[in-house]
């Protein structure tokens, strides 16, 4: 029995020990976290970013100005093609069989040409839209990292493409940015 109290006694003594170790491991953890700074969070969105800004603006009016050149182009080559199947419609009953024929291949090869045409635009429209922006976006996030450094955000996200499903308005960081963005820009343009 005496056996047995002294285990019961050299346990709870054991208890205590390891109670106290991690009582004060638990306060210096809690005393570290206490005199942490504040975890800082933000967000951007980044299209508002690109498209509001001085640079977005001068880039979508460029963008602007190319799709009208292109749309004349197109134009063009659309009243040539309905101008050429009018002509086909009218004279096609009077021409023999051969030069109908021939005819009809012309308006059908004019026809692919002006898909093929159309296509081009397209692509080419959309790689200097894609262009455009990326350039915007490489000279934002420059300025953003050098933001969230200056300020000490542990972590900015992006808005839209980030899977962000909520955030306060307080967090939003996009007309800053902004607004950074734009006096850098215009030093730059001077």
């Amino acid at each position: 029995m005496k056996h047995f109290k002294g285990m019961v006694k050299s346990g709870v003594v054991g208890i205590l020990a390891l109670t106290m170790i991690v009582g004060v491991g638990i306060l210096t953890l809690s005393e570290r976290a206490w005199c942490q700074p504040p975890l800082k969070l933000g967000y951007v969105d980044m299209d508002r970013a690109v498209n509001d800004s001085q640079a977005g603006k001068e880039a979508r009016k460029k963008f602007v100005s190319l799709v009208q050149k292109q749309r004349a182009q197109i134009e063009k080559k659309k009243k040539a093609l309905d101008t050429m199947k009018q002509i086909l419609q009218k004279q096609g009953a009077l021409l023999s069989e051969d030069v109908r024929i021939q005819k009809e291949q012309e308006y059908q090869q004019k026809v692919r040409e002006y898909q093929v045409f159309l296509k081009n635009m397209r692509d080419d429209a959309r790689t200097k839209e894609m262009e455009m922006s990326k350039k915007i976006i490489r000279q934002i996030q420059k300025i953003l990292f050098s933001y969230a450094k200056k300020e000490h955000y542990a972590m900015i996200f992006e808005k839209t493409r980030s899977g962000l499903l909520y955030a306060s308005d307080a967090m939003d960081l996009t007309d800053t940015i902004i607004k950074i963005y734009n006096q850098e820009y215009s030093k730059n343009k001077k």
